[in-house]
């Protein structure tokens, strides 16, 4: 009864916390309009701009999210033409909800020991934006991705050499899971990438970009979690893909975003532990 009603205590406060946070997230997705080159067109993707005017809104390049326009998290007005950008719905309320999850789970995760509530609320929010973005645009734009990888590092190292917290037992610095989540970070990039490599038509070089984000966290627990991270992901994009052909709502060479697949089965991994652990 007590761990249910602390439980409930934390799912409120990590919720609350992240209403602030998706509301101010929520104004990145519509500045990513989406790409879709010209055949032999090798330039770069449009930076993040205004929905209104086009004029770019600038962003900070070590900080994910971060824009250089002042105020621009708390009321979203182009630096332009003035006029708000209005939060995604999705992301405003999917970040307080995740977080609220994770609050839930936070002395119940499976996952020991805890990778730290820092390096995992970074997870949910970096998540749930790239979710959505690329559910809208099929983008998964590097101001995004490319400066979460330090940002994670600094954080799953502070979950490494943080001392463990009240509920977990005493114990020394992590070094074991820190090396697991580097190996499962070069691990799981070099496998996107030779998918790519492979058949370039099929894999996205976003969610290459984006593996090796991914493969940090999931292998905190081990590398069978990169495994059946990975294997989750394949498994239900392709089952939804079916779906959606057996549904007519798409053909044999329809294009499916992978990030959202690749996202949601790392939130599994993290937030419940190695799936496969379940198996008999």
């Amino acid at each position: 009864m007590v761990d249910f009603v602390l439980a409930a205590v934390l799912a409120l406060i990590f919720g609350g916390v992240g209403v602030p946070i998706g509301r101010a997230a929520g104004r990145l997705v519509p500045l990513f309009p989406r790409h879709d080159p010209d055949p032999g067109d090798d330039g770069p993707p449009p930076p993040p701009t205004c929905p209104h005017c086009g004029a770019e809104i600038p962003f900070v390049s070590w900080l994910p999210g971060l824009s250089r326009v002042p105020g621009f998290w708390k009321h979203g007005r182009c630096p332009a033409c003035a006029q708000e950008v209005r939060p995604s719905a999705a992301v405003a309320w999917g970040v307080p909800i995740v977080f609220a999850v994770a609050g839930a789970l936070v002395i119940a995760r499976p996952v020991e020991p805890d990778i730290g509530v820092p390096a995992l609320l970074f997870l949910l929010y970096v998540g749930v934006v790239l979710t959505v973005i690329d559910a809208r645009v099929q983008r998964l734009p590097n101001v995004l991705v490319l400066p979460s990888y330090p940002v994670a590092v600094l954080l799953v190292l502070y979950g490494t050499f943080a001392p463990a917290p009240a509920y977990e037992p005493a114990t020394g610095p992590a070094y074991a899971n820190l090396v697991t989540a580097l190996i499962g970070m070069a691990a799981l990039a070099a496998f996107y990438w030779l998918l790519w490599f492979i058949y370039p038509a099929g894999m996205g070089w976003g969610d290459v970009k984006l593996a090796g984000l991914l493969g940090l966290y999931m292998g905190w627990g081990g590398l069978g979690g990169v495994v059946s991270g990975a294997f989750l992901t394949f498994l239900c994009s392709a089952a939804f893909g079916l779906t959606l052909m057996a549904l007519g709502r798409a053909g044999r060479k329809t294009q499916i975003p992978l990030g959202p697949f690749m996202i949601g089965a790392a939130f599994v991994v993290v937030l419940f532990g190695d799936p496969a652990a379940l198996l008999p």
